[in-house]
């Protein structure tokens, strides 16, 4: 049996305090503004953690810097505020990095807080976190049991290693000593057991800024219904975290959750965050049906598999409030679709697509460039496949092989990996983590904003945008475009000409 790390000498009298910090870069006064204000949304990951916590009678805040934009010296006014004994942090790859600075950060004067990181990236490369000399632990999967009951043993001095779910290293002072890997938790089998995430702790709904095409109402807020996802895409970097078994909220959840939401905060739209919210489609249609019951008006739109639809469903979720369905295509390629393990091909999602227009939702189509055995004429086929769709709206992202996928364990066989510097994780059009064999970097990023301008140029897909943004309710939308696109333009020139709609439906899409 592994003895507590040195960090973990000193135990507090009574329950635990935890600060949970969703970690973004500080301000840099030498760094040019963004020329694009960020898309924000509720960590509502730390928000179900935070809630556990506290129901398990810890005291708990959440510190969102992607919304608060503190510098050094007012961060760490604001830990000192909560004096917490275990810093908590959900990490992406790209944000490594700056999760590295907070950890230094707080050191330096509350050296006995044990720093937990979850999240994607820990999910993905466990040991590196736990070897990491900055953190102390790092969570493996869902976070709510291991995050309590890791709290709860070192509130009473009790035997870290007996904690599921968790890797850290016997010394953190000595990097040659050894990981422990405490035993494997299982997934969160009845979600419905898990309180509702702590919006209470978090800043006010309605000052998140969530793009404008994301909502036709607003405020607008975030749900997830569900975890996991049974379909093997190569490149998804939520399976370590969520797994692949489908779990679910059950109908009377999500809407008791609905209307929580309408009544205490106000909120008039919900975007469901699952990976794919219409894989059963039983549960759909009672979600539907509650909804139409209790005779509730919101607005809604939802991401998810083309695989999983059907005429009736997507009839059944007009009905109810959906107004847009995000498919994740990738590709117009059939080989490359089998490449990648989509789990469809062209034909399937030509028919779902015409399927949802018919039943009057707009459909959105989130396409990918650059996976490993993509060609120039593959890329090609991508364009104009998503071209010939009757969408109302595209996103064409460079691929990014994340840690923990089968897309990065096969990367450096198919192309040239720059993974490095996680920094260029964050989807930034300039950097491009993956380059195929036989493209290059410049072609990558030059295919990019020829794919967005061959795809808004059609009058008949522009006409189809000005029609769903005419009347007085989206008069808001067209000023805040009419200043981006104003900004992109002047920024734009100083550079290429048909950067200015790929970087702005970049933002927007």
């Amino acid at each position: 049996m592994s003895s507590p790390r040195p960090r973990c000498s000193r135990y507090t009298c009574g329950p635990v305090r935890i600060l949970l910090v969703h970690p973004a870069d500080f301000p840099d006064p030498s760094r040019p503004a963004p020329l694009l204000p960020p898309n924000q949304a509720p960590p509502l990951g730390l928000a179900y953690i935070a809630a556990f916590l506290r129901e398990g009678g810890h005291h708990v805040a959440i510190h969102d810097m992607c919304h608060t934009k503190l510098d050094r010296r007012e961060f760490l006014a604001r830990v000192r505020e909560h004096a917490p004994d275990v810093l908590g942090m959900g990490l992406y790859t790209v944000t490594v990095p700056v999760a590295r600075e907070i950890a230094q950060l707080i050191r330096t004067e509350h050296p006995q807080c044990q720093i937990v990181v979850g999240g994607p990236h820990p999910a993905g490369a466990p040991e590196e976190c736990a070897r990491d000399p900055q953190f102390d632990f790092a969570v493996a999967g869902e976070g709510e049991h291991t995050m309590l009951e890791l709290c709860d043993a070192l509130e009473t001095g009790a035997d870290v290693s007996q904690v599921p779910g968790l890797w850290y290293s016997e010394d953190a002072r000595d990097p040659t000593s050894p990981i422990v890997q405490t035993r494997t938790r299982g997934w969160i089998e009845n979600l419905d057991l898990l309180p509702w995430p702590a919006r209470d702790l978090l800043p006010p709904l309605d000052s998140y800024k969530m793009t404008m095409f994301q909502y036709r109402n607003w405020p607008a807020s975030t749900i997830y219904t569900s975890r996991g996802c049974p379909y093997s895409c190569i490149f998804c970097e939520r399976r370590e975290i969520l797994g692949n078994k489908f779990r679910v909220h059950s109908a009377k959840y999500v809407v008791d959750e609905i209307e929580h939401l309408q009544r205490d905060y106000g909120i008039q739209e919900i975007f469901f965050y699952d990976d794919t919210f219409t894989l059963d489609a039983r549960r759909v249609h009672a979600i539907c049906d509650e909804i139409l019951r209790r005779q509730i008006r919101i607005s809604w739109n939802i991401s998810t598999h083309v695989n999983t639809v059907s005429r009736e469903l997507l009839h059944t979720m007009k009905k109810a409030g959906c107004w847009q369905i995000a498919y994740g295509i990738e590709t117009g390629d059939p080989e490359v679709m089998k490449a990648i393990m989509k789990g469809t091909d062209p034909d399937t999602v030509r028919e779902r697509i015409a399927w949802t227009t018919e039943a009057g939702i707009e459909a959105k189509g989130l396409f990918m460039i650059g996976h490993p055995t993509d060609t120039a004429e593959s890329i090609d086929r991508t364009i104009e496949f998503a071209r010939s769709l009757p969408i109302m709206s595209a996103n064409f992202k460079i691929t990014t092989p994340f840690v923990g996928t089968p897309l990065r364990e096969m990367a450096t066989d198919y192309g040239e990996l720059n993974a490095e510097d996680y920094r260029n994780f964050m989807g930034d059009p300039s950097e491009v983590v993956f380059v195929p064999n036989g493209l290059t970097r410049e072609y990558l990023l030059g295919v990019q904003r020829r794919a967005y301008a061959r795809f808004y140029s059609q009058p008949s897909r522009l006409a189809r945008i000005a029609a769903t943004m005419a009347g007085t309710r989206n008069l808001g939308k067209w000023v805040l475009g009419g200043r981006i696109m104003a900004r992109l333009l002047r920024h734009q020139a100083q550079g290429p000409r048909e950067g200015v709609l790929a970087q702005f439906m970049e933002f927007e899409h």
